[in-house]
């Protein structure tokens, strides 16, 4: 495990920073791709270790084909929308599968929902170890797609991936697929609009009845539109750099106004930051002007549909004195890492003062105007990349900032250390 050192001596930030495309649009088109059995000719595919991971595990389900009376151990890593994907495709392919990790974080991951809402289909899915968690052994039911009336309700308080799972899986079924989302808080809602939008754009009718309810039927066929857009969260990390510095302008490459990702809201929440956002035909561009004033009235930001940018606006907000509360951050407790921890451990180790609540469906952390040293600590990352990316963006403040386990970035953000640099860190 490599720990890296980013010095970022020159105040003012002037470039073009080349984002990762998105993940998330990248892999719900490769599922997509998969299901119609048809080249879809993507472009700007990401190359993100969680994709590459949902290519190699494609890859292995299609070869498994040839003898499907065998069981395929499939390795998920700690990628939670790929195991969560795959559960519900692999639910209507013949076969046996293991979906599991030799990650231990995997086992922290909830998939209870899914794996109830495709038992309520007839699907056979049992649990190896901890109920609601991986690893998973699970049994095809090709059969199961012959259903003329099937109404599948699902819990999205937890992860939005167990509804976009079971959408993306909708055109096998010759009728249609009627979703119906339980429970009194639905997570994530921008991944599901992206998902209908993804699946739309491949010729399906996706119709959203209520609040509640969606129905999906037609065929499936390679999108309209076939380049995959830059990632809008990992565009983040570059609006917190340019928040933190004296002032500058970055050009942010395959970013789009009429985004169909949720986090997209960053240029909106960094306005107030001092970060003002340009809309051009295939770019933006993101400037700070050092005598624009920055609102530094206390904020409160809501993570329930972004849960993403709570690490990046939390390290912002602590870096310039702004006092801040953060909600809707219950489902970090099931990422990477507990995130909730780890974003408090590691603010209140270079010196922030934080008060955290809890309770059973809900947390809170509110930040105070602190002093920060983060030049004197080693930033403990905790297995999660969206830790090391929103730390590292300290070094826009501070003489010196050090980070553990630089690869770590690889999971989501591959190019990011060749990004601080063409923005002029120095890194060691």
């Amino acid at each position: 495990m490599d720990n890296i050192s980013i010095r970022l001596t020159e105040r003012h930030i002037e470039g073009e920073a080349p984002l990762p495309s998105s993940k998330s649009i990248s892999n719900r088109y490769l599922i997509l791709q998969f299901l119609a059995d048809e080249d879809f000719g993507l472009e700007n595919l990401s190359e993100s270790d969680d994709t590459r991971l949902m290519q190699k595990l494609l890859k292995t389900i299609d070869r498994q084909d040839e003898d499907p009376d065998d069981t395929t151990e499939l390795n998920c890593q700690n990628a939670g929308a790929v195991i969560r994907f795959l559960t519900a495709l692999l639910a209507f392919r013949a076969g046996t599968w293991i979906l599991g990790s030799d990650n231990p974080r995997m086992k922290a991951r909830p998939i209870g929902p899914l794996v109830d809402a495709l038992r309520s289909m007839g699907i056979e899915i049992d649990y190896l170890e901890e109920e609601g968690f991986p690893p998973i052994r699970l049994v095809g039911k090709p059969e199961a797609l012959q259903s003329q009336d099937y109404i599948v309700r699902v819990d999205a308080g937890q992860s939005s991936q167990f509804v976009s799972a079971l959408m993306m899986v909708a055109p096998l079924f010759e009728h249609g697929l009627h979703i119906e989302m339980i429970g009194e808080t639905k997570v994530s809602l921008p991944y599901i609009q992206m998902t209908a939008r993804q699946m739309q754009n491949c010729g399906l009718v996706v119709v959203f009845i209520d609040g509640n309810n969606i129905f999906i039927d037609g065929t499936l066929h390679a999108p309209a539109q076939t380049l995959i857009e830059s990632d809008w969260t990992s565009a983040s990390y570059i609006y917190g750099l340019l928040a933190l510095s004296e002032g500058g302008s970055v050009e942010l490459p395959l970013l789009f106004e009429d985004s169909v990702q949720g986090d997209r809201i960053v240029a909106n929440w960094f306005e107030e930051l001092g970060v003002e956002t340009e809309f051009l035909e295939d770019r933006v561009i993101i400037r700070k002007n050092p005598d624009t004033p920055i609102d530094r009235s206390p904020k409160e930001y809501d993570f329930v549909h972004h849960p993403d940018l709570a690490q990046t606006m939390a390290v912002v907000c602590a870096a310039l004195g702004i006092e801040v509360e953060l909600t809707g951050i219950f489902g970090l407790k099931y990422k990477e890492t507990d995130r909730i921890v780890a974003l408090q451990n590691e603010l209140t180790r270079i010196g922030a003062r934080i008060e955290s609540s809890e309770t059973e469906n809900s947390n809170r952390l509110h930040i105070y105007p602190s002093q920060l040293h983060p030049q004197t600590e080693l930033i403990r990352t905790y297995r999660d990349h969206r830790m090391a990316l929103s730390f590292a963006i300290l070094a826009a403040k501070y003489e010196k900032i050090n980070i553990e386990d630089k690869d770590i970035v690889q999971k989501s953000f591959p190019d990011f250390w060749n990004v601080m640099k063409k923005l002029g860190a120095r890194l060691s």
